[in-house]
């Protein structure tokens, strides 16, 4: 696998805020949940710097998955070309518009993910974003370094958030629901927001495909994708979010052309693209509803094709009927070292944390890992392998990216998990 990271300056800057968070609080300081007023997410702190939580859970309520979001106006012109705040703010905006017009907003964010090439630049999208947020809003946030589709963009975001109000029948009914936010430029073929109704999800993990950029490697993602989809009594009508890695970002468009031929007489769901450095050129993840669950049903179940041989250290897909959610922000290890002595530290802190927030390792469901170089992925496999039980590993997705957002470290990870099953 090829490796190659962000250089110089970039990756002396540390990306603020996010360096040496505690996993937990010792038990004489810990702090209690906070939640949004009117809301049942509870945020955990732990530690966090302002405005962000270690973990956020989240009962069984409809969630809103946006697109990836560039700093765009409405007639899809950059703004604030070469200042990154100016970029901030309107990607801000444009997430704010995006949420209210699907009846939710900043208010309501349970996950951010940022996107950008300078580590500096996701600390201060933490900075300027708590400023919108009431007291006690504390989203998990989770961040990539990446090349962005459009040359001139310094940062992007996707996110999701808890529906406050449905702006329409169709946003709290028992479907998927797709949208577009008419503030937003953008492909009037491809959604803005998806709304995920109450209920089961479905957690797939990528699906890499060699082949040419768009036509041939989109394609086979996609059939595998939906071949599983299907295996599961699922259809691309269920589907509400897609994270598409590729290379290059650049191509972004291309792709985007290539997926809507996966969703006839539908709008495709929201989209996300990151810049991998895998030498397969494309890899595509998703998620999707999962309705029928009823009380008899285990909270989560993992499943594997049957055609697919199962690992240990993931599955191909996990099916959740659970009332609550637990949604984890980016870990990075809390010193310099060996890729595997890195997984060992962001393992263990993520036990700390989900102990904190009444789950554990066999309880996760998804799992996004990000390396920079290919010790740190090795390390990545060989701890999962020692810590996973072989009958409940997470749907996962395992990136080579350009940087993890924190100088001296070569990994990080960002996880979804649920509560405990209660006798």
């Amino acid at each position: 696998m090829i490796s190659r990271s962000v250089t110089g300056a970039v990756l002396a800057m540390c990306l603020a805020g996010f360096a040496k968070i505690p996993a937990a609080e010792e038990a004489t300081g810990q702090q209690a949940p906070q939640s949004a007023a009117g809301s049942a997410v509870q945020y955990l702190p732990l530690g966090a710097p302002e405005g962000m939580s270690q973990a956020v859970i989240v009962p069984s309520q409809p969630l809103l998955h946006t697109r990836q979001l560039l700093a765009l106006d409405r007639e899809g012109k950059l703004m604030g070309a070469g200042s990154v705040d100016q970029q901030i703010e309107q990607v801000l905006d444009n997430l704010h518009a995006v949420l209210t017009s699907a009846g939710s907003g900043l208010n309501q964010l349970v996950r951010l993910n940022v996107y950008s090439l300078a580590p500096a630049t996701v600390g201060r999208v933490r900075e300027l974003l708590s400023k919108r947020l009431a007291p006690g809003v504390r989203p998990t946030i989770t961040a990539v370094l990446t090349p962005l589709p459009h040359r001139q963009a310094l940062v992007a975001v996707d996110a999701v958030a808890v529906l406050a109000a449905p702006a329409s029948d169709a946003a709290s009914g028992p479907a998927v629901a797709l949208q577009r936010c008419d503030a937003m430029a953008g492909d009037k073929d491809c959604a803005d927001v998806g709304i995920l109704p109450r209920g089961g999800i479905a957690y797939l993990s990528g699906a890499p495909a060699e082949g040419g950029l768009t036509t041939s490697a989109v394609g086979k993602s996609m059939a595998i994708l939906s071949k599983t989809l299907a295996q599961l009594q699922l259809s691309a009508a269920h589907v509400v979010h897609l994270k598409v890695f590729l290379r290059p970002a650049l191509s972004a468009d291309e792709v985007r052309q290539e997926l809507k031929r996966f969703f006839p007489g539908q709008i495709t769901p929201p989209l996300v693209f990151v810049e991998w450095l895998a030498p397969p050129p494309v890899e595509i993840e998703l998620i999707a509803q999962l309705p029928g669950a009823d009380t008899a049903t285990p909270s989560v179940q993992y499943y594997n094709p049957p055609d697919v041989s199962p690992l240990q250290i993931f599955s191909r897909v996990a099916l959740v009927r659970s009332d609550r959610q637990i949604y984890t922000s980016g870990l990075f290890a809390r010193a310099a070292g060996r890729g595997d002595d890195q997984a060992r530290d962001v393992f263990a802190q993520l036990q700390s944390i989900l102990a904190e927030t009444g789950s554990d390792l066999r309880h996760l469901v998804k799992a996004t890992y990000y390396a920079s170089d290919d010790e740190a992925a090795r390390g990545f496999d060989r701890v999962r392998l020692a810590l996973f039980a072989p009958d409940c590993p997470p749907a996962a997705s395992k990136l080579m990216v350009h940087g993890v957002g924190q100088a001296s470290r070569g990994l990080t990870m960002d996880l979804i998990a649920v509560g405990r099953s209660q006798p």
